[in-house]
């Protein structure tokens, strides 16, 4: 059985588990952003979400000092998945750190066997910036432009009191995150991206394969940075071609 810890959430529970998908949210994002994912994957994998501080179980719990820092704890959560094959996936903030997990894995023995990085630039190619810094204003509209939705919830004074704090915390700890060099993994690297993103262009997705020595995967789905809503369909679909070679068919999957 599935057991949560501080920093992992399971979305999906399944006898019949082959692999973990751990999967790290956006910037202000929570588990709950991959619940609906759990009923369109296949009972062979089992679905797992980070848990961020500062919002959700963990409103009190501080915030790690760097990116870094936030990866060793996450590395040490997936620890006790080791039993089954792990493949990592991250979106925007999440990808950097779903990397930097994934360096953490490796060298403890622990490889996962893919990773998934969308909508986020290679290490090397981290954007520089100060939002985290900014007055509430400017961050909102940084948010809005990024995601109507996110930016319509924001909207309410009181939830927007409760979740700024947290918010601030994710853009600083990405916006101070950079590698001069990345660190290649062994596992393949799988770069998940929408056409009109702002966030990620063209160059910075391609400058992933300095990452690993397998050879690049490029996916492009119609949409801005949060293409993974209404793309969710073929987005999933990706992800399970992608994982295939692992999933051993049953049964019931062909049913």
């Amino acid at each position: 059985m599935m057991r949560s810890s501080a920093w992992l959430t399971p979305l999906s529970d399944h006898p019949r588990a082959q692999l973990h998908l751990v999967c790290c949210p956006h910037a202000g994002g929570m588990p709950h952003f991959f619940r609906d994912w759990a009923d369109q994957l296949p009972d062979a994998i089992a679905l797992w979400a980070v848990q961020y501080p500062g919002r959700g179980t963990r409103q009190q719990s501080d915030f790690p000092d760097t990116l870094l820092s936030m990866a060793d704890h996450v590395a040490r959560a997936c620890h006790p998945l080791s039993h089954r094959p792990i493949a990592l996936l991250g979106h925007s903030m999440g990808a950097a750190l779903a990397y930097e997990v994934t360096v953490r894995l490796e060298a403890q023995g622990m490889a996962p066997m893919h990773l998934f990085v969308s909508g986020h630039p290679a290490p090397h190619c981290q954007r520089s910036g100060s939002l985290h810094r900014a007055d509430e204003q400017t961050l909102l509209d940084d948010v809005r432009q990024q995601s109507e939705e996110m930016g319509t919830v924001l909207g309410d004074p009181a939830l927007r009191a409760l979740f700024m704090p947290a918010l601030r915390e994710d853009y600083r700890l990405i916006e101070q995150y950079h590698r001069d060099v990345p660190v290649r993994l062994d596992c393949p690297i799988t770069v998940l991206r929408g056409d009109v993103d702002d966030e990620v262009n063209e160059v910075e997705a391609a400058a992933w394969q300095s990452a690993s020595a397998c050879p690049l995967d490029e996916y492009v789905f119609s949409g801005g940075h949060f293409y993974l809503v209404a793309q969710q369909v073929p987005l999933l679909a990706a992800i399970k071609h992608q994982l295939a070679d692992v999933l051993t068919p049953t049964w019931h999957d062909w049913a």
